[in-house]
């Protein structure tokens, strides 16, 4: 339980919007909630004399950083920078109404629970949510979630992806977590799966391979385990293998009924052993693997050879006589046969 001390002397205080504190402040480097907190009291109390100087002596930290800052929460929407880097804050409770829950001055009645459920996409979505989520979600929040499509234009896809990556990858069950990730993908114009897979490559590299290994070999990775997580990103961090030696080894679970991550390793394992490192070099392997080699029928040949016909046919007439016998027919056998 959380109290606050009632005191007798008015030393000033500075309000902080629980939006901000909720929404923004959890996913944000702790420098930047500082200059962002400081410059705020400063802007309550009209200082226009404050630099962005003076913040970085009153913190500090590098000026740098006090810039890297701004341009942070400029980012995130919530100021507003002019041309003479002077800083403007957003209301933001202006900027929730608005934004995130798409409402004009002429706001129409908000649909019920029931209403947008009906929807199957947004059904869909919810549904595993919840999964992801590992816990019942309220029904207020679930509006809060389905709204992210029309307050951030993204699909619903997209809006699963980012469940999944903050609690499968990341082991972060918040939904205010998650909003920010569509968020920073709305600000960046991230709005295809191609879109995610390049916002990967640039921050989170080890998903990117594992999200792509999985689809290359038909699986989903909604299927996601830490196990095979960590075995695709060994393939690159330990072997020194690249996407084309690994997609040629995924390439071959198409001869098997169950494609899985354990089949590729084990493939992949083979090649380090034998020390090929390349596709150049697997090419190589399987055109000497593919020479032509001693079959039963040759070696039958061989043995063959060294009999005459008449001595092929006796063999043969053996051969017939003994099957009958072991079938119970009375094949007639003369006295030279015996």
């Amino acid at each position: 339980m959380f109290k606050v001390q009632n005191n007798k002397y008015d030393l000033g205080d500075t309000q902080i919007p629980n939006i901000f504190l909720n929404d923004f402040m959890p996913g944000a480097n702790g420098d930047f909630v500082k200059v962002y907190l400081l410059g705020y009291k400063f802007a309550r109390e009209n200082r226009g004399d404050i630099s962005n100087e003076n913040i970085a002596d009153f913190l500090g930290i590098l000026e740098s950083d006090v810039l890297r800052a701004w341009q942070y929460w400029k980012k995130m929407g919530i100021v507003n920078i002019d041309e003479k880097n002077n800083v403007e804050f957003v209301d933001l409770k202006e900027l929730y109404i608005t934004n995130v829950y798409n409402l004009k001055k002429e706001k129409k009645k908000e649909k019920g629970y029931s209403q947008v459920v009906e929807n199957p996409t947004i059904a869909n979505l919810l549904t595993r949510v919840e999964f992801l989520m590992r816990e019942p979600i309220p029904p207020m929040k679930k509006l809060d979630i389905a709204n992210w499509i029309t307050a951030y234009n993204m699909p619903a896809e997209l809006i699963e992806e980012a469940f999944f990556y903050a609690t499968e990858v990341k082991g972060i069950y918040k939904i205010n977590y998650v909003e920010q990730i569509v968020r920073n993908w709305a600000q960046d114009n991230v709005r295809t799966m191609e879109d995610i897979e390049k916002s990967y490559m640039e921050h989170d590299i080890k998903y990117m391979r594992y999200a792509k290994v999985m689809r290359y070999i038909g699986l989903s990775k909604k299927q996601f385990t830490q196990v095979d997580f960590n075995i695709v990103n060994s393939w690159f961090d330990e072997f020194g293998y690249d996407f084309d030696v690994v997609l040629a080894a995924c390439n071959r679970t198409s001869k098997i009924q169950n494609p899985n991550v354990n089949y590729v390793d084990a493939i992949l394992r083979n090649w380090k052993k034998l020390g090929i490192n390349s596709v150049e070099e697997i090419e190589e392997k399987d055109k000497q693997k593919r020479k032509r080699k001693p079959t039963a029928f040759h070696n039958f040949k061989q043995i063959t050879d060294s009999y005459t016909d008449d001595e092929l046919e006796d063999v043969a007439m053996k051969k017939q006589r003994e099957g009958f016998k072991k079938l119970g027919v009375d094949y007639g056998t003369s006295g030279e046969d015996k």
